[in-house]
């Protein structure tokens, strides 16, 4: 039988509903770590720029570029970053002890 549902809360209330929603689980999203999410924005912007983000007066490439530099200057940032750097922009990795 076909029923007419007026509003979402007549979906919701239907006693079918709890039957019919069950057997699905939410999808689970996964997200990476902070860092390695925003080095993959710098990676996608140079990709689609053709260069490295400059100091410039854009604000996003700007920002970028900020952001950059300060992962490179972190040992520790860039050695987990590392593995996700196709492109060379972290630089050599540096483990001589001064």
């Amino acid at each position: 039988m076909v029923q007419n549902f007026a509003t979402l809360d007549d979906i919701f209330d239907d006693l079918g509903f709890e039957d019919l929603v069950a057997g699905i689980k939410p999808a689970r999203t996964e997200r990476l770590d902070p860092d390695i999410e925003k080095f993959l924005e710098i990676v996608d912007w140079v990709r689609e720029n053709g260069r490295e983000p400059q100091k410039s007066t854009h604000l996003k490439e700007r920002s970028l570029f900020s952001r950059l530099k300060g992962m490179r200057e972190q040992a520790d940032r860039r050695a987990k970053l590392q593995a996700y750097d196709d492109l060379g922009l972290l630089g050599e990795t540096d483990d001589r002890h001064a």
